[in-house]
């Protein structure tokens, strides 16, 4: 997600703005730890929520992932991005801000995050087990 923010978008100087660092390095910093947030926040809601009996297979986390790229599409990239931007001067940017690209970089970012939780969850059938069959 972050490389096509930077060489299609041209984005990472807005995002490190966000923090007083208009430059690609400050905007990369700042979206990689915006990043671990978000991944850290995914992985509570599929674990301790009813969400996790979606997440039995790899395929299922990254529908899960694929989901939750959507909602950061929304409220990440047209509502808190644009907000956030103009309360330090760094727009104006329209709120909601949409972005066709922004749109694709969240659902790439939300398919990898499911598919890389899935692997380290252990979770990398394509079915789930009979063993998951016999709990669900």
């Amino acid at each position: 997600m972050g490389l096509v923010m930077q060489f299609v978008m041209n984005a990472m100087p807005l995002i490190g703005a966000l923090v007083g660092q208009p430059t690609v390095v400050g905007g990369w910093l700042l979206h990689l730890v915006i990043s671990v947030v978000f991944a850290l926040a995914f992985a509570a809601i599929v674990t301790r929520t009813s969400l996790s009996r979606y997440g039995r297979t790899t395929l299922g986390m990254v529908g899960l992932g694929l989901a939750y790229g959507a909602v950061l599409t929304v409220v990440a990239g047209w509502f808190a991005l644009p907000i956030w931007a103009n309360a330090v001067g760094a727009g104006p940017l329209p709120v909601p801000m949409v972005v066709p690209m922004g749109i694709v970089t969240h659902l790439l970012y939300g398919a990898v995050l499911g598919g890389v939780y899935a692997v380290a969850r252990g979770t990398t059938e394509s079915k789930p087990t009979d063993e998951a069959k016999m709990t669900a």
